[in-house]
Parts: C-alpha cells; structure tokens; sequence
C-alpha cells in the first residue's frame, strides 16, 4: 500500500465549483485557463480567478493543476509564455499537458511547475510511461481502457505518478486518437471542441437490428473498487466533469471522500457503499446505466448505452441538498488573535493559526495612549478585532489585554487606527501562508527567455531547399501489396515509390512468408519496406511489446529497413531496448509544433533515435508549412505528408461486433472483419475489427484525396516524402489510386474529401 494517501481530484469549470469541491473534500482540483485547455466550451477560469484559486487551495493545503492539454500550432506557441508567466510566479502546482512541444516549453521555462502527461497522450503501458518521465513528467494519466493490473505495472515499473480516471463520462476512443469529430466538422478533440458523434445513433448494416448507439460508453462509477485502487498504487483519483455543474462536482467528490477516509480508517474492513449514497451518485448527472469501466474487462455490450445516451439529470432534492452543504460559501482559517494594549508602549496584534502548524504573526502600530475622556473597553475593542470580512480568516478566540499602567484612565486608540493593524495583521499572514516572494524567482530558475527560446540559430539553412519528393505506399492487405508491387516496374520519372509500409498483421499471420518473398520484388527494385506498427500496444493476454520484438527478427531476417512507430509506447520500448533500425513516427506522435520535434530529438538513447517524422491529419497545407519550415530550421530530419487515404477516425478498445452480435472468439489470432456501420446521413463508415491487439478502427466513410491539390503541394517543395495509405480498398481500388497518383490519370472515385487541407480545425 501506498505510504501517502491517495488525492482526491476533482473538476472544476468555474470558481463556484472549485470552492464546492474543496468544501466537499477534494485534495486538488483541476481547472482550464482562457487558452490551450481540452474544454473550449466549459465556463473556464479568466487570469485574475486561476491567481485567486491558487491562494485559495494553497491557504487550505489544496492543489489546482492547469489543463493546457490541447495540441498547439507553430503560429500560436509564441502566446504560451504569456499566458503562463503569471500562474508560475504564482506556484501554481502542476500543468496538464498533451503536446510535446508544450511539454518541453514548459519543463524548460517553468522548471518549479510539474507537468503530467494527459491521458491524451494515450500512456498504454510502462515503456511510454517510462519515456515520458525521462522527458520531464512526474505523472501520467494513462489511457481510460486499461486495466488495473496495466495501471499497477505502470506505477511499478516506471516508478511515475499515476492519476487514473475513476468517475464520469467515457470517450469510445482512445483519447488522443479520435479525429471523428474533426474529419465530419471542424471541431476537434484535440483542441478540446468534440462534438460526440460517439453519442448519435447509428445503424450495422446488413443485420436485422435498428438504429441504436453502438459507440456511447456508459458513464464509469468505481466507487465499490476504492480499496482495490488504492492497493494497485493509485497516486490520484480524478472525477471527469469539468463541463458539469457545481452540484456534481461537489456532490460525486464528497461520496468517494466517505469512502477514502473510511478505507484508510479500517483498511481491513469492508465498507460496502449504501444504496442511499449510490442513488445519490445516480442522481447526479449520470448517463443511463454505469458501468466500472475498463479496471476489469478489455470490452463489453454492457458498457454501452446500446439504447439511449442520454443522461438521467440531477435530482432536485439532492441538488439542493449538496447546495446547502457545500456549496455558496467559503472556508475560512480558523485562528486565534491576541491583543496587547498597554498605556506607553507600541499597540500589538498577534495571530495563531487553529490547524496545529504553530504559525503566528505580530504587528506592530503606534505607543498606546491614556485615555483623557471616554476609554476603550476590551468588549469592542473585541468587537472590532472580529471583523476579518472578506479576508481567509475567521477568529476563534480574541483575548484583549489593557494596561492603563495604573493611571486609572484607561487606554484609547482610534478605531481607524485599530482597523488598520487588523488589516495589516491579516495581509501579513496570508503572505506568509501564499510565501509570495518563491513565485518571483520563476525567471531565474527557468530559461527566461519566453517567446525568445523559441528562435533558432540557422546553423542549418535560412530556408529549406525546394525538394522532390518520392510517394510512400501503405498496404494492409496482400491484395493491396501485389498491385503495388507491379507498379514498381517501369519507369515513372520522378513520380516513383521510394518506400512500402506493410501491416504489422500481414508479417505476423499464416502467410508471413508469401508476404516475405513478395517483397523481394520490392528489395529488387530498390525500395525500401517498413512495418507498421499496430494503432495500439498493450501488455494483456497478447503482448504487443513481444509482437515487436517477432517483427523486428522478420526485419533483420527480410532484410527491411524499420518500422512505422504510431504510440508512444512503441516509441519507448524501441528506446529502451536501443533498436537499430529506422524509426519513423506516424502521425498520432503528434508534431503540430518544432518544439514537438525538438523534444522527438530527445528520445535519442545509444544508437536509437527517431529518423522521420509525419505531418499530423488535422493541419491545414498552410499550418503544415509554418511547422515544416521551423523544423528544417535546426534539423534535416525528413517529413512525409499524407496525400490518400481514408482517414482512422476512432481507434477503440470497444468492438461494435461484441456490441451488437458476438465476439469472434479470435483475440489474438490475425484476424480482422469489416463491419459497416450506417449514420443518421446514410453514409457507410467501415469498422476494421483487428482481433490480435483487439481494438477496432473506424474509417471515414470518404478517402481524403488530395491529388487536385499536388501542383500546389509540389510548389512548395518541403516535404521529403507523400504518403498514400491503402486501408479498405480492393485491389481495383488500390490500382485506381496508383494510377492516379503516379502515371498522372484521372481519379475515377466520385465521393472523396480533401480532409482539413484548408478547412484546419478551430
């Protein structure tokens, strides 16, 4: 068991609901800034009320950590320095943080603030985890789907903080994965604007079945799995809700705050929890039906609102009641103050804290006077002395003691007078308990440069070289694989495939060696051949990370180049074990900035180091320019640019299969499915199920095509490599795709997208 307990995180999308939930008994709380927070339509905190919150929580030993978990563009990174200097100096406790670039700007300028890895940066196991310590985290929230024993190992193994979700709303993809709202709109998760399509109905195609919702996950409650949590090693329960009202947040933290301290009270009793405080917790906002989550399964239909999403609402009755209790008013510090008047000596105020910490303060004010007429008695005097109004404190006891030193007079000091000493008694015990000063020092300890770290020193080239790129291939069939094999042939001038990526499933399956010596060819006419790495890498009943290591001996042995990292857990599994060959990271290891590459740089250990990088899907062509630019500033690393492909909107531990008919009963074995999966539009989305690392994918029912814009892009000329990625297309499909891309014909699909190439995301 942990030595120190377990903090109680709780949401907060306005000051009235931080109050409420530290009144309800939260340890921290999470709030959003006015910029870079995953929650652009919660209420948010404006500057002035994140500095007020940071008092608060710290003259009550709380904690506020900052979301600025979205991913940021290279032409607004120049406004982070800004937006974050006041909440530094403030000591601010911690920084929730998704972009690399953010990650890195933040470790290097603000080194007092901590920084926790966001589960949008889907932490799936320890090799990720232990890659983002050595980056410059304390703590990572890991991915919502894994289970207790992956969070376990986490905290074990990569000896980091572990802040698991234990309460609230659940997204039906991996966070950090989910472009779906993005590719059907312009509002990204990403950038904290999700529209949940995951929440509309849907119809499976070709099954008897109606319209339903296949992808809206039940809201998670863990409150029956706090002894188990703890005991895993747990550092931090947080309660997802920043979007929901006060009530909620107060209302769900003061339940798993009964449960917490009843635990750690008798550790070895059961302390069932009773069906008043659960329907209490269902009445609070919760949607139809709950589940525990992913703690102890990798899936299920009975985690899903399979017949309705919607939410149950709050009950007025205990709405109230958590008003009454919680809500509307703020604590005060209790203290006692001593008041020392005697006749020809300087006045003297003294206050102790009441919370055992032995703090005391003394002011100091002018000699004390005899009384000529009316003296001043100890009662107002008192009186006076009690009125603390808006500041922290609120006195127990005020002991009063008045010497005339015999005259007989009395003592007189002029209220004003009195008022002013109370006021500076106050002011100099909050600057005690806030330590004000320790914030100054942010500048010193960090880089203090701001906006001018950014600058780079061209050591390179003052602009990058126009350049002719090749067209890397993708396949995720043998189908696929032989139709690009025979456009190998020939020769097509500039227009040449210089690479083929190969499915990771198509070198571990029955036909591993047909696939082999298929790719000869591809040795022979000297193009290189990649794998790519699964969506997702897990350590369950199939680990992804011994997949990696068959791979990489297929590698050695078929003489191909490397392989396509698409997690961070890959990414730092290939680190640790210092793999020689190539890496190239996809585009969900996110580079929306040249600070994201610059800290990619930093993943270098021994011989292993990141090769290539890719643009990311959600970057307009003119935001993929300003960061390709950046980075060939201080860096040859090479950037490829997607071109053709129908784009992974979801990746989801959750299979619409099991949902809606039954498992395959294929986990782990190379198998897949394509299920079709019907929207309120009638467009047909295909859902891949991959049965080795059991997850599903989703594709956007059009391919993003960008053929009509490839002049353009040419004119450019910095990017190094365009990909066209083969997913669901047959192999007249594939045909039709190379044919238009290499030999320069007419694209014959009617229904295509040209993804975000100018409508960006907000």
């Amino acid at each position: 068991m942990n030595m120190k307990k377990v903090e109680l995180l709780a949401p907060a999308g306005g000051y009235e609901t931080m109050v409420g939930a530290f009144n309800a008994g939260a340890d921290a709380v999470y709030l959003g800034g006015s910029k870079f927070g995953a929650r652009a339509y919660a209420d948010n905190f404006d500057e002035a009320q994140v500095l007020d919150a940071i008092s608060y929580a710290h003259l009550h030993h709380k904690k506020i950590y900052m979301t600025v978990n979205t991913l940021v563009k290279e032409r607004e990174f120049s406004e982070l320095y800004d937006f974050m200097i006041p909440y530094a100096e403030k000591n601010l406790d911690g920084v929730i943080v998704q972009d690399f670039g953010v990650m890195k700007f933040l470790r290097d300028e603000f080194p007092n603030v901590e920084i926790h890895a966001s589960t949008q940066q889907t932490v799936t196991g320890v090799y990720g985890a232990k890659l983002l310590k050595d980056l410059g985290c304390c703590r990572v929230v890991p991915a919502r789907e894994l289970s207790l024993y992956e969070m376990k190992a986490i905290r074990e193994k990569a000896d980091i903080e572990v802040e698991a979700f234990i309460h609230g709303a659940m997204c039906y993809c991996y966070s950090g994965a989910c472009l779906f709202s993005s590719m059907v709109g312009t509002r990204s998760g990403n950038r904290g604007r999700c529209a949940q399509p995951c929440r509309l109905p849907y119809k499976i195609a070709g099954s008897n079945r109606k319209e339903e919702y296949p992808i809206s996950l039940k809201d998670m409650c863990t409150i029956d799995l706090i002894p188990e949590l703890i005991r895993a090693g747990i550092d931090s329960f947080k309660i997802e809700g920043r979007m929901k009202k006060p009530e909620y947040a107060a209302g769900v933290t003061s339940l798993y705050r009964k449960y917490i301290d009843l635990y750690y009270k008798e550790p070895d009793k059961e302390h069932k929890v009773s069906k008043e405080d659960m329907d209490i917790l269902k009445a609070l906002y919760l949607r139809t039906g709950i589940s525990d989550g992913y703690y102890h399964r990798h899936n299920g239909r009975e985690m899903v609102t399979v017949s309705s999403p919607a939410y149950n609402g709050t009950s007025e009755e205990v709405s109230k009641m958590i008003k009454e209790k919680y809500l509307g008013y703020e604590k005060k510090i209790k203290c006692d103050i001593y008041c020392d008047l005697t006749a020809g000596s300087a006045a003297k105020l003294t206050m102790l804290l009441k919370d055992n910490s032995g703090i005391v303060c003394e002011v100091s004010g002018n000699e004390v006077r005899q009384a000529s007429n009316r003296p001043m008695d100890e009662k107002s005097i008192e009186k006076q002395l009690r009125k603390l109004g808006n500041t922290p404190f609120e006195a127990d006891e005020v002991i009063v003691s008045i010497n005339d030193n015999g005259s007989g007079n009395g003592i007189f000091i002029p209220v004003s007078e009195l008022n002013e000493y109370r006021r500076s008694l106050c002011e100099k015990m909050l600057n005690m308990l806030l330590d004000s000063d320790t914030g100054k020092k942010v500048r010193e300890q960090g880089n203090g440069n701001g906006s001018d770290s950014l600058e780079v020193t061209e050591s390179k080239v003052a602009k990058p070289e126009k350049r002719k790129a090749d067209f890397h291939v993708l396949v995720r069939s043998m189908g696929q694989l032989r139709v690009v094999l025979s456009f190998l042939d020939g020769n097509f001038g500039e227009k040449k495939i210089g690479r083929i990526y190969v499915d990771s499933n198509l070198l571990l399956g029955e036909d591993k060696d047909d696939v082999l010596n298929n790719l000869k060819t591809a040795g022979e006419a000297g193009v290189d051949v990649f794998v790519a790495l699964p969506y997702v890498t897990r350590e369950e009943k199939i680990d992804g990370t011994s997949d990696i290591i068959t791979l990489i001996n297929i590698c050695k042995a078929g003489n191909l180049r490397g392989l396509l990292v698409r997690n961070l857990e890959q990414l730092g599994y290939l680190r640790d074990n210092n793999y020689l060959g190539k890496v190239i990271c996809d585009y969900g290891v996110y580079v929306w900035n040249a600070e994201s590459c610059k800290l990619l740089s930093e993943c270098a250990k021994g011989d292993f180091g990141v090769d290539e990088i890719s643009v990311p899907y959600e970057l307009t062509i003119h935001e993929a320019k300003d960061v390709t630019v950046s980075i060939k500033r201080f860096s040859d690393i090479p950037v490829t640019y997607n071109v053709y492909g129908h784009v992974p909107m979801m990746i989801s531990a959750g299979c619409i299969k099991k949902t809606t008919d039954r498992c395959s009963g294929k986990t782990g074995s190379v198998h897949s499915e394509n299920i079709h999966m019907i929207d309120r539009m009638g467009n047909d989305m295909v859902v891949t199920t991959d049965c080795r690392n059991c997850y599903n994918v989703i594709w956007n029912t059009d391919p993003t095509v960008l053929l009509g814009k490839m002049k353009t892009i040419e004119d450019i000329g910095i990017f190094d490599h365009y990909r066209i990625d083969l997913t669901i297309e047959s192999g007249n499909d594939t045909e039709n795709v190379l044919e238009s891309f290499i030999h320069g014909k007419a694209f014959e699909k009617k229904n295509y997208t040209t993804g975000h190439y100018k409508r960006g995301v907000e």
